[in-house]
């Protein structure tokens, strides 16, 4: 009896002595609600001693970048090539607004420059207001440059519903083979 009595009375200082660990680690570590372009973000950011950690995944979708962890290496890295886009109607001109209840035919023109790390594929997708996405195109890159130019394949899109459309370009980084966003733009309707 007294063997169990010592060992409960171990097993509870231990428990004290690690609980307390714990909420002194705790104790310096606030939340903050993390907000990017006014927009509230699932995932809080942490202040701990003056500084302030943001969850890396969020921050690489929210700012188009793409985010390359190495559990092994224990490294994290981030790029954010420049990636501009810009659609073409059937003539070659630039647009941002359609008309509801039409057929547009239209090409996505993507320039990238500083581009810093290796790339599979390029993507380019169509989101309408009620959230349906299509794929406007999909294509490897096979020439591994910082910098270079893309046309997508004519995509004819009919415009169904009143509100903006969201066209994403997405890079799928070469080593993890995620599919990250780098550049977005909207299109709008008009009546």
């Amino acid at each position: 009896m007294g063997k169990m009595r010592k060992l409960a009375i171990s097993t509870m200082c231990l428990m004290m002595v690690s609980g307390g660990g714990l909420l002194y680690a705790a104790a310096g570590k606030t939340d903050l609600s993390f907000y990017v372009n006014n927009m509230l973000l699932k995932q809080s950011a942490l202040s701990s001693d003056g500084g302030v950690y943001v969850p890396v995944e969020q921050l690489s979708e929210n700012m188009q970048a793409i985010v390359s962890v190495d559990d092994s290496a224990g490294t994290v890295k981030i790029y954010k090539p420049n990636v501009n886009t810009v659609l073409l109607d059937e003539s070659g001109k630039i647009f941002g607004k359609v008309r509801m209840d039409t057929s547009n035919t239209f090409s996505a023109l993507v320039q990238v420059d500083d581009l810093k790390t290796d790339i599979s594929d390029l993507k380019i997708t169509i989101t309408d207001p009620a959230g349906k996405t299509d794929v406007v195109d999909n294509q490897p890159i096979t020439e591994k440059k910082d910098s270079f130019w893309f046309k997508s394949a004519a995509y004819n899109y009919k415009v169904t519903d009143k509100g903006n459309y969201m066209i994403q370009v997405y890079f799928k980084d070469a080593a993890s083979k995620k599919w990250f966003i780098v550049s977005e733009l909207q299109i709008s309707t008009t009546s």
